[in-house]
């Protein structure tokens, strides 16, 4: 049973603080994934999905009450020109929300059996007093959100850090609805739309969530990629994105994700002066990203040490982007679920 908008504000308000996933893409490169590719984590859905799945046990195991979908850049149109027909397309658009689902389900089923590992994963311990899991979560079933790129992530061209002004609203509507609706489809929990880069975006994904038959009432959240501590990519304000996101009653949430660490107290502080709504953030390790050769340069940041500080501004749910680890989720949720 999926949960409803008011459900997941409940969660939220009674526990106090829930723990995201980490980075994907990082996690398949450490298992000898080749992302080289235009669909990067969406082309593993061809090749190797049960990697995905361990992936999504392995963040649970840390801690994670929600894990994100393998979706961010998986489209009908990027499966097409690969050479898939469209219902095969479909049906790998849906497979990265399945996938997550299933690996949800078999964490849940083997910590009840009291299971040590999964699927090669280590979940806890025995100890004279039983099982100790590495890291308890807050929730009996963690939730699963669907990951949905920008439009940037199907050009795959760096765009979703930079934003794309010659684009329409109405043509970024177009491109969200009928991608939005199959995920919708597979009844997550949550719809995480993430690393928008512009203000008009989001105002198509708003418009695309007030849709009932498109959305079917799943709460979610738009997250931005921020260029410094008060402009999301694109140039405009937080605090311009957050006043329209408070209006709009089919979006639960605003975040910030994939940017650096440094800039999401400032950008938190911004997002509180509008809105009350829950704020989600997972920025990345504080590298540098070059679209050019898709690799990352520069020095990660102590990202853990942050949290209190997020926690302090007022973040109900922390995790990381790229480049951060199950490690760094487990670190956060024992502070998190302490």
């Amino acid at each position: 049973m999926m949960v409803k908008r008011c459900a997941f504000l409940d969660i939220i308000k009674e526990k106090g603080a829930l723990v995201l996933d980490g980075g994907l893409g990082s996690e398949l490169e450490r298992y000898g994934c080749n992302l080289q590719h235009k669909l990067w984590s969406a082309k593993i859905l061809m090749d190797q999905p049960d990697i995905i799945k361990k992936i999504h046990i392995s963040y649970l195991a840390a801690g994670a009450d929600i894990i994100q979908s393998s979706g961010y850049q998986a489209t009908v149109a990027g499966f097409k020109g690969l050479g898939f027909g469209t219902e095969e397309a479909i049906e790998l658009v849906k497979l990265s929300v399945r996938l997550a689902v299933q690996a949800r389900n078999e964490f849940v089923e083997a910590k009840a059996s009291g299971a040590l590992t999964l699927r090669g994963i280590t979940l806890g311990e025995e100890t004279p007093n039983g099982i100790r899991y590495f890291s308890e979560g807050a929730l009996p079933k963690p939730l699963v959100a669907v990951s949905v790129g920008p439009y940037g992530a199907f050009l795959a061209d760096g765009s979703e850090y930079r934003g794309y002004p010659g684009v329409q609203t109405e043509y970024l509507e177009v491109f969200h609805i009928p991608r939005l609706a199959l995920f919708c489809e597979e009844n997550p929990d949550i719809l995480s739309f993430e690393t928008i880069p512009s203000y008009d975006e989001a105002i198509a994904i708003a418009r695309a969530m007030s849709d009932p038959y498109t959305s079917r009432g799943i709460p979610g959240w738009i997250a931005f990629s921020c260029k410094d501590e008060h402009h999301v990519s694109s140039g405009e304000t937080i605090i311009k994105c957050a006043e329209m996101i408070d209006k709009v009653r089919p979006i639960t949430g605003i975040g910030i994700n994939c940017t650096k660490p440094e800039y999401v107290e400032s950008l938190i502080k911004d997002i509180r002066t509008v809105t009350d709504k829950p704020i989600a953030v997972y920025p990345n390790l504080g590298e540098s990203y070059d679209s050019e050769t898709k690799t990352w340069y520069g020095d990660p940041a102590s990202f853990v040490d942050y949290v209190d500080v997020w926690r302090h501004a007022g973040a109900d749910i922390i995790g990381g982007c790229c480049r951060t680890t199950p490690e760094i989720i487990r670190d956060i949720a024992r502070k998190i679920h302490k």
